[in-house]
């Protein structure tokens, strides 16, 4: 996996594309085999629901990671900041997560994932709780911004269209008991949106070959 790179993982539900995932975080250690990775490689997981502290305001819930880490520099606050901005946020930064709506909470969650400035991104259907416009918006957002601070990225996804406009690879499993059918380079020039990127000439034929 390449730096800045983005792959991700399809396939039937069942198959074990989540379970990878919590392995290679190494929230999962019940496996046969060998998981190789640099011992200094940070690791951010986020699920595929938002994990915001009811409690806690906006902005408390985005510097969250770096308290726990005792990372909570100016540096990093004013990246939180600049993050918060960039999502359009930081006017409702002292607000509860009761009052967002599920679109908003992602991308807070999203916020106090990359404050941590990790090597690798983990993303388990992030989108998946969404409704469609919802989706689409927070996905263009989410691109952009990951493809702007050159983050390695696994996404796992039932969505075949997100797969492709999202990713450089696709990795294709089998049903149980898992196996890798087929790899995939997606070689779509425009990496500016995701709304350019599905227009691209290849997608259908990627599409075609990933169903």
């Amino acid at each position: 996996l390449g730096q800045g790179q983005f792959v991700s993982l399809v396939g039937p539900s069942g198959c074990g594309k989540s379970t990878i995932l919590s392995i290679i975080s190494g929230l999962d250690n019940e496996y046969i085999g060998t998981i190789l990775k640099d011992k200094n490689l940070k690791i951010a997981y986020m699920l595929q629901s938002d994990a915001l502290l009811p409690w806690l305001t906006i902005y408390d819930n985005a510097i969250l990671g770096l308290k726990i880490q005792n990372k909570l520099t100016k540096e990093n606050v004013d990246y939180v900041n600049y993050l918060l901005d960039f999502y359009n946020l930081k006017e409702f930064k002292d607000n509860y997560p009761i009052s967002f709506s599920g679109g908003m909470k992602q991308r807070v969650d999203l916020i106090r994932t990359l404050a941590l400035k990790l090597d690798l991104l983990l993303l388990d259907e992030p989108f998946s709780a969404l409704d469609q416009q919802s989706r689409l918006l927070i996905s263009d957002d989410v691109y952009k911004l990951i493809r702007k601070e050159q983050k390695t990225v696994i996404l796992v996804t039932h969505n075949i269209e997100e797969a492709i406009i999202f990713s450089d690879k696709v990795i294709v499993l089998s049903k149980r008991p898992s196996t890798i059918k087929n790899i995939i380079d997606i070689n779509i020039e425009n990496k500016n949106s995701i709304y350019e990127r599905r227009k691209d000439k290849n997608f259908h034929k990627y599409f075609d070959i990933i169903w």
